[in-house]
């Protein structure tokens, strides 16, 4: 078994249902916030603490992947691991077994690549990995 050269987290991805409350709680938590990004099925709002970054998701429409996750559960939707060289640690990750929902990156929040992993390789956990300079930009 070779390990995924994980070099840390780079965020976790929390659905919650009302972004305007979730964001005050988070700025008393000392967090910087960073923002808020508007897409045609969610609000997401951006913080920082440290190195890693905290994604608050609300869904506009209670029918697409968010919006059902909200009515199960909500809550922690996924983590994501901040790589170097994210094609390697997804070939890797494919010959140990892990069920791959990305094969190849693609570009996400940050502007960074991300390929995500499916949950039941992951006990339960969606996990994202995105892929982070090797100077430690984030």
């Amino acid at each position: 078994m070779v390990p995924v050269p994980v070099v840390g987290i780079h965020h976790i991805g929390i659905v919650v249902e009302n972004l305007d409350e979730a964001i005050e709680t988070y700025k008393k938590l000392g967090l910087t916030f960073d923002g808020i990004k508007e897409f045609p099925h969610t609000r997401i709002g951006l913080f920082r603490g440290g190195e890693g970054h905290v994604e608050l998701f609300e869904p506009k429409d209670p029918e697409s992947d968010l919006g059902r996750f909200l009515r199960k559960r909500g809550g922690v939707h996924h983590v994501a691991y901040a790589v170097h060289d994210i094609r390697t640690a997804l070939a890797q990750l494919e010959q140990q077994g892990f069920e791959l929902i990305h094969r190849e990156p693609v570009i996400g929040l940050h502007g960074l690549p991300v390929a995500f992993v499916h949950h039941k390789s992951c006990h339960g956990v969606l996990t994202e990995l995105v892929e982070v300079p090797a100077d430690g930009g984030h």
